[in-house]
């Protein structure tokens, strides 16, 4: 009998094998053993393949997309268990990405108490002095009974990011020209303590005379050699930390949340990306950070992927051309849904001020002053802020992107805004090619493209660059214009189109909008958030934004083999839309809710008004509105960085 149902069973493959073949249909669109679990159809589907091809129906079975075609032959392969669902001609995507999102999590932890977020915070509002600072410092210390050597994190409520006002001038001068570490140790003599500047701390630190001894006697030939470090008119180090001194403090000193406390925050964040569509983030996270997150995929929890650059390595390698090598094969290491992308530095210069530019600026920005240029980290003579830092002996940056090159370690998930950063990145990765072969470049990246030169895209494009770019570029037009003029304003600022005439295929990052399909829109009208339209001719169609966003955005997270589009044998990353975001007018696009997510073949998000039209509520899946999950955010995230 077994053997009749075996021979049964060859025969009724070799008759579906002939029949696929005189149909032309794909063989692997065909039923397969197991029956699918999910079947979308009566949709519209952008599959986002090679021909940008549209399907009406699309077949899950466990974690992958098995069938995607028309209607009556998706519909052919339902099983009794399968989970149908009529769309009613709504439009489905492959689920988004942001290729450069490093959430502390805290974004969402409002319930939390500042022991547990471990930083506190210093309120600047009514700051008219330092002693209004350090009174503040000391009042924190006392109230929370810090043991003495216990090291503290401080954040500053501040801003230097922005441009120059009466408020980040006395700000400034408080924070940068009065406060120093002889200052805080009047109000911390007996803790070490660490506080924000205003500024991504990988950029700039202040710390006190207690944690500048321990820093200096376990880091200190280290941090003289590569510097930066602010002196007083002595010589001695005053506190102020710059890149790369600041790392040895953030990845070895600097107190952390438990991946516990992290890992439900992370949850949350995942069903806010969730409910608007994203299903996939990449960007730098320290190992404290991974271990939440590795925490939430060990309890079945995760509803997102996050490939990441790994951060705790950076300025703790004393010699990167020989520690290096301990580190080959791990980029690409992991599971489908964390995993590593780059070795990287985290940043190579600054935002606003601290872009680093070959251009002359105007002087508009909160601390033009102390960087003139920028904060050229790549370049061997930039020692730090103007006037203020101590002279350094060595390139790091440069040191750690010939080893990077050498022992064939990607470079990616690293900002780099300014035109001086990019020209001096890409001299590096063609030294590096020359001496090493061209794979000791493959799938290096540059993030941001504040001011991206079009001259420098040709070059870019033969190094094989890929660029990963945020709304923000676009979004401070005005800024860009004010500091360097109109033309530079209308050219440099994201160029995406002038990239894709280059060959390119750059990637999609959120920042400078509230969700993805804002975002989207912007670089679709290439409109600021007041109207006015940067580098009209850099715009980019439909078809081209949603790529940047879901397939190029996989290469750029090493996945492109398995996320970006709707194919068969591709992970069953899926968004349902409420709108059809290839017709409506353009001003709709911002607007487009996501009614339903698949992520990694299970339904996850769910919205309040699909639920109840299909009376569908799925185990474990969120049934809520973007807006309802977005809304358990508080304004401070912290740890920042």
């Amino acid at each position: 009998m077994m053997r009749k149902l075996l021979v049964a069973a060859f025969g009724a493959t070799l008759t579906l094998l002939a029949c696929a073949l005189v149909l032309g249909v794909p063989l692997a669109a065909a039923p397969q053993a197991n029956q699918p679990n999910l079947i979308l159809h009566n949709g519209k589907v952008l599959t986002v393949d090679a021909k940008f091809s549209i399907a009406e129906a699309v077949a899950v079975t466990g974690k992958s997309i098995t069938a995607v075609g028309s209607n009556a032959d998706i519909m052919k392969l339902a099983g009794p268990n399968t989970q149908v669902i009529d769309l009613k001609g709504r439009t489905v995507t492959p689920g988004l990405m942001d290729t450069h999102l490093h959430y502390s999590g805290l974004e969402y932890g409002g319930e939390l108490t500042e022991t547990q977020k471990t930083v506190y915070r210093v309120d600047w509002r009514g700051v008219r002095t330092k002693e209004d600072v350090l009174n503040q410092i000391s009042a924190i210390i006392a109230k929370y009974k810090f043991k003495p050597g216990e090291w503290i994190h401080f954040d500053n409520t501040i801003s230097f990011m922005g441009e120059l006002s009466e408020t980040t001038l006395q700000q400034g001068d408080i924070l940068f020209n009065q406060l120093n570490r002889w200052e805080l140790d009047k109000a911390a003599p007996n803790n070490p303590i660490i506080m924000s500047e205003g500024i991504p701390e990988y950029n700039g630190l202040l710390i006190n005379g207690v944690a500048m001894d321990i820093l200096m006697k376990n880091y200190g030939d280290f941090i003289k050699k590569n510097g930066r470090y602010w002196v007083d008119s002595s010589g001695r180090p005053d506190g102020h930390l710059e890149s790369v001194a600041t790392r040895p403090v953030m990845m070895k000193y600097e107190p952390s949340p438990t991946p516990e406390i992290l890992a439900s925050l992370f949850r949350m964040e995942q069903e806010s990306l969730a409910a608007i569509g994203e299903t996939t983030i990449s960007g730098r996270y320290p190992d404290f950070r991974v271990k939440a997150l590795k925490l939430l995929e060990a309890r079945g929890e995760a509803i997102g992927r996050t490939g990441f650059g790994l951060e705790d390595v950076f300025g703790m390698m004393s010699d990167p051309a020989a520690d290096l090598k301990k580190q080959k094969g791990v980029v690409g290491s992991g599971s489908d849904l964390v995993w590593i992308t780059s070795i990287a530095p985290s940043s190579v210069d600054g935002t606003g001020s601290r872009m680093c530019t070959n251009m002359h600026k105007n002087g508009t920005d909160a601390i033009d002053s102390l960087y003139p240029q920028g904060q050229c980290y790549q370049d061997r003579e930039f020692n730090g802020a103007a006037g203020k830092a101590a002279k350094i002996h060595a390139s790091y940056y440069q040191d750690w992107v010939a080893a990077s090159a050498k022992n064939g370690i990607r470079f990616a998930n690293t900002h780099m805004s300014g035109d001086r950063s990019i020209a001096n990145f890409l001299k590096m990765m063609e030294d590096a090619e020359k001496q090493y072969g061209r794979a000791s470049i493959k799938g290096w990246a540059s993030d941001h493209c504040d001011l991206v030169n079009p001259a420098d895209l040709k070059k870019a494009a033969q190094l094989g660059v890929q660029f990963s770019c945020y709304p923000m570029a676009i979004n401070r037009g005005s800024e860009v214009a004010k500091n360097y003029g109109d033309k530079v304003a209308n050219s440099f600022t994201a160029p995406l189109k002038s990239m894709l005439d280059a060959g390119m295929r750059p990637a999609y990052e959120g920042e400078g909008a509230p969700h993805v399909w804002e975002g989207l829109y912007t670089f679709i009208t290439r409109k600021d958030k007041a109207g006015k339209v940067w580098a009209p001719q850099e715009k980019l169609d439909r078809p081209t934004a949603l790529k940047f966003a879901t397939i190029w955005a996989a290469e750029y997270v090493l996945k492109g083999d398995k996320l970006g589009s709707i194919e068969p044998g591709k992970l069953a990353d899926l968004v349902v839309l409420d709108r059809d975001y290839m017709t409506i007018p353009d001003d709709e696009i911002p607007k487009i809710r996501p009614q339903l997510t698949v992520f990694d073949g299970k339904i996850v998000f769910v919205h309040e008004k699909f639920a109840d039209e299909y009376n569908l509520r799925p185990a474990g899946a969120v049934v809520s509105t973007f807006e309802k999950l977005v809304g358990r955010r508080n304004s401070v995230g912290g740890n920042g960085g």
